[in-house]
């Protein structure tokens, strides 16, 4: 079954404690799992301070606790101010089997879903398991984009880095705050539907932890300390800007009529079921290599006209920065070994040798030293 929790700061929390507790969890929830769950309830309440472009988080994660990875929606938001008078924040997470992942996607669940608590609630345990919407989403133009004062196109190439760079953390950067989910169902619209469920995403991260996987995380422009996170030379950098358009490549104008994108390399089908295995493309052999968006520290401006086969992005800072402990079989150097039995062949005649001067040496003395005992008396 599916489970909830939801974390605010309370009176007397579901275990007895005060302040920032569980106030609601479902029956039967994994052990370790509302303790990891709380790991990503937090919430900056200083927008000098937060990097993160929404007021509201809405998350996909995979959470792995003990071993095991969940899915995890989450909805994580101001919530007015304690007993103490301190700010409040209310985190509500949704953990989903297998079977209950909508083939609308994680993003189209998140604003779907019309049961998030957003006040303080009552403290209980719940022994039903949370009601999840059910339904598809269809490829469409994206709407939500233009309605933002963006070119749409910047979905589709969004949707494009995203297939061709499934492990890569990817960094979109807008230029003020704003609503960002809908422009998250806008790219889930555009990804094959076996693809949705395997982008996680944040649209105000806050911590980065080893047991959570993040990969699309929305950030502000010149939000302190974002220099530092995309100086990182594996993640991807998107830069979207009102008067900045896509260009006129594949992707941006499939994001413009409103069809799926497909992913200029061909990554192999990764297992959704029972849980997401991402180390799945990790362990197959790579496709051929394709040139990549951006090399770093490189910007593509917009290309007039396109160039075929390969789309160029008009004006992305997409940087494709290359992981440098991968290397092609050219760039490894050689380095010869010999085998047991060659060192053992090649050391033996050596031995016999030295061995054989030495006892000629010792032979010798020991005659020198014999003669001369002799003669003294």
């Amino acid at each position: 079954m599916s489970f909830e929790v939801v974390h605010t700061s309370v009176v007397r929390g579901l275990r007895g404690e005060s302040g920032f507790a569980t106030a609601i969890v479902t029956r039967g929830l994994p052990a370790g799992l509302e303790s990891g769950l709380q790991d990503v309830s937090g919430y900056d309440h200083d927008e000098t301070r937060a990097i993160g472009v929404d007021t509201v988080e809405w998350a996909h994660r995979i959470v792995t606790v003990r071993g095991r990875p969940y899915t995890v929606l989450s909805r994580i938001a101001p919530n007015g101010v304690d007993a103490s008078r301190r700010p409040n924040r209310i985190a509500h997470h949704l953990v989903l089997e297998p079977h209950d992942r909508a083939a609308g996607g994680p993003a189209w669940m998140l604003g779907q879903h019309r049961a998030f608590e957003t006040g303080t609630p009552a403290v209980e345990e719940r022994s039903a398991q949370p009601s999840l919407p059910k339904g598809s989403l269809t490829a469409r133009p994206a709407r939500a984009w233009e309605a933002a004062g963006f070119d749409a196109g910047w979905a589709g190439v969004l949707a494009q880095t995203i297939l061709d760079a499934p492990q890569s953390t990817i960094y979109v950067v807008l230029p003020e705050p704003l609503e960002v989910l809908p422009l998250v169902i806008d790219v889930m619209a555009l990804l094959p539907e076996d693809r949705r469920w395997h982008v996680t995403f944040s649209t105000r991260p806050l911590v980065t932890l080893p047991q959570v996987r993040c990969q699309l995380r929305f950030v502000r422009a010149n939000a302190p300390g974002l220099a530092r996170l995309l100086a990182d030379p594996s993640a991807r950098t998107l830069h979207v800007e009102h008067d900045l358009g896509a260009g006129e490549g594949r992707a941006a104008e499939a994001a413009r009529r409103g069809e799926v994108v497909e992913p200029t390399v061909r990554a192999p089908n990764l297992k959704v079921h029972p849980v997401i295995d991402l180390s799945t493309s990790a362990a197959s052999p790579s496709p051929a290599k394709v040139p990549e968006i951006q090399t770093p520290q490189q910007s593509i401006h917009a290309p007039s006209p396109p160039v075929p086969p390969q789309p160029v992005f008009a004006g992305a800072l997409l940087a494709a920065k290359e992981n440098t402990s991968t290397r092609t079989a050219h760039q490894v150097p050689a380095v010869a070994y010999s085998s047991p039995s060659e060192s053992t062949a090649t050391s033996w005649p050596v031995l016999a040798v030295f061995l054989i001067g030495y006892s000629v040496v010792a032979i010798f003395g020991a005659l020198v030293l014999f003669i001369l005992a002799a003669s003294g008396r």
